[in-house]
């Protein structure tokens, strides 16, 4: 796909040296952040997955959820690990 982007003079320069540190030609330096980038996006939680952290409510013990857990498995034959 091509597309075309309007780049201010303010970060052309920028992008210019560092693409030319890199030894990587404008348009290699400029896929290699987006690719960087939506890399560390896809190992993120999302804001609304993270807002859920300590939400659960359950007055039980962890070894009474460890014990329920248990109970509820259909075999108590665990896999190997490898």
């Amino acid at each position: 796909m091509k597309l075309s982007v309007y780049v201010p003079e303010s970060l052309e320069d920028g992008l210019r040296r560092e693409a030319a540190e890199a030894r990587l030609s404008l348009t290699k330096f400029i896929q290699s952040v987006l690719r960087d980038r939506l890399a560390e996006e896809s190992d993120r939680f999302s804001a609304t997955f993270a807002a859920l952290a300590g939400s659960w409510e359950d007055g039980r013990t962890t070894s009474a959820i460890l014990r329920d857990i248990e109970k509820g498995r259909a075999t108590s034959r665990r896999p190997r690990l490898r």
